[in-house]
């Protein structure tokens, strides 16, 4: 009889996932500012571009709020599809995996991203349904067939130091 290990994965709760979004959400916000900062200066000095207003959480007058969205798109599905992990989700130690365990592809990376749009139309309840879920899927995870797991800790075995 073969002596196989057995992988136990322990879904990401919540607050986890909480913690790990708002480390990205303030990273896009810096990539954000970097990338649209001088060129909304620019236009409004020069008096090209002075936006309206806002009409709920949707900025209708700004035409950088495009710009904003492919940021956040690009950020969140490449760091899906190459490491499954964001950096939010390193720092937490959690990762975004297939239903089978596997890692996502860009284009399940596409449809989690897009399964956020969902969740934030329906106010937020999409992303707060993990927090009753079995497996600690959202809307968006349900959509893209995908779980967040807790990474084990990587356990170092240091060799013996040598007395001479």
């Amino acid at each position: 009889m073969e002596h196989q290990d057995s992988i136990v994965v322990e879904y990401a709760g919540f607050w986890r996932r909480l913690g790990a979004m708002i480390i990205d959400i303030l990273a896009v916000i810096s990539i954000n500012w970097f990338v649209i900062a001088p060129w909304r200066l620019a236009l409004k000095v020069s008096h090209i571009w002075q936006p309206e207003g806002w009409l709920g959480p949707f900025p209708v007058n700004d035409p950088f709020a495009i710009v904003t969205l492919l940021i956040a798109g690009l950020y969140f599905t490449c760091f899906w599809a190459c490491r499954g992990q964001t950096p939010g989700s390193m720092i937490l130690n959690i990762k975004v995996l297939s239903y089978d365990g596997r890692q996502i592809s860009f284009s399940t990376a596409l449809k989690r991203f897009a399964g956020y749009a969902v969740c934030v139309l329906t106010l937020g309840i999409g992303f707060l349904i993990l927090a009753f879920d079995e497996r600690r899927q959202g809307l968006h995870d349900k959509i893209a067939l995908t779980v967040v797991v807790k990474v084990p800790p990587v356990k170092l075995r240091l060799p013996e130091a040598s007395m001479g």
